[in-house]
């Protein structure tokens, strides 16, 4: 017989037969009773740890334990947003706290708008998604409510690339209040309706999964300055540089320069540094024409096709003045952001391909 059966035939023998004469007898065998119980469970204990190491990378998320929530966080009833992190520092140093989180869900047929409502502490409130795969452009885009009014943000970052990760944006707030109620509305996400008038339904927009989340920030006490913009190459393909402007917002934010045509057409690039440097966006005129728009400056590459702006013709030889001004959507004026931009004349226009 072995060493465990055999204990556990004395220790059933003990247990069965009658009451010892002496209380030294029923001592002991209360002892081993308990001794071989807490035996039992140690095992047991064991043997659960044992099987959650090894299967380890297999125990869903959900059962994990969680980072701890602050009380001020609010949450609607749709599933929470767990990608989008509670805590974070950026790059310059500003110090992240979410406040609220959601998602709106692909697969649910009723599901397209969320809301929140998030204490208001006098420090700048962002909003912040996970871009979702697929075609930005076929994407449907939820737009940015706050307190019944349109925002000018929703998540146009996810249009320059896929699979961009976590973006971000700032959202403006109506003075004097303690808390606002933001709403992520997914109707029509290229919608910027005044309030109170619906959004047109876009049949080709396809859904996507969005975890979506309000965070306040605290931006560093004192200026960061950004990383040098790097010098716009000489040449460009056949495009040569005619001049080029740089500075650092909000310490500047306009420019002129005085190019001379080699009788073809300018070109306008630009480049940006820091951690805002999507939300920096500028406008240019060329001469006495001003462009329609602005263009935001985020961090590019340059090639000979991917060019912002091209001029009409100009007469060889003639002087032209192209001026711009920088702004920023929303931010902080202690989170800088430095921009340059780069004039080249061609005498052929080369578009994207």
């Amino acid at each position: 017989m072995t060493p465990a059966p055999r204990k556990l035939r004395d220790l059933f023998d003990d247990m069965s037969a009658d009451a010892p004469d002496n209380h030294r007898r029923l001592a002991q065998l209360e002892r081993r009773i308990r001794s071989d119980t807490r035996r039992r469970a140690a095992g047991a204990a064991m043997a659960g740890v044992t099987v959650l190491t090894a299967a380890g990378l297999f125990i869903p998320a959900f059962l994990l334990p969680g980072p701890a929530v602050s009380p001020r966080e609010t949450t609607t009833a749709v599933r929470p947003a767990a990608e989008l992190p509670p805590r974070f520092t950026s790059g310059d140093g500003s110090a992240y706290r979410r406040l609220a989180s959601a998602t709106l869900k692909a697969e649910s047929k009723g599901e397209k708008k969320a809301s929140v409502t998030v204490p208001v502490s006098g420090k700048p409130l962002e909003v912040a998604a996970l871009c979702p795969e697929g075609n930005p452009a076929e994407v449907a885009r939820p737009r940015v409510i706050v307190d019944g009014k349109p925002s000018s943000n929703w998540f146009q970052q996810c249009l320059t690339r896929e699979g961009r990760g976590m973006v971000m944006g700032s959202v403006s707030v109506p003075k004097g209040v303690e808390q606002v109620t933001i709403t992520f509305d997914i109707t029509d996400g290229g919608c910027v309706g005044k309030k109170g008038e619906p959004c047109p339904t876009r049949t080709f927009l396809q859904p996507a999964d969005w975890p979506l989340a309000v965070y306040e920030y605290t931006p560093p006490a004192q200026p960061v300055e950004p990383d040098p913009v790097g010098p716009f190459p000489v040449r460009l393909g056949t495009q040569k540089l005619a001049g080029q402007a740089s500075g650092v917002w909000p310490r500047k934010s306009s420019f002129a320069l005085t190019v001379t045509s080699p009788g073809g057409y300018f070109r306008i690039e630009h480049l940006c540094t820091g951690d805002l440097a999507d939300r920096l966006f500028v406008s240019y005129q060329i001469g006495d024409e001003a462009s329609e728009g602005e263009w935001a400056c985020g961090h590019r590459t340059l090639d000979e096709t991917n060019a912002l702006l091209w001029s009409q013709k100009v007469p060889k030889g003639t002087k032209i003045i192209v001026s711009g001004k920088v702004r920023m959507h929303g931010g902080h004026s202690n989170r800088q952001v430095g921009w340059s931009v780069g004039v080249y004349s061609s005498k052929i226009v080369k578009l994207a391909r």
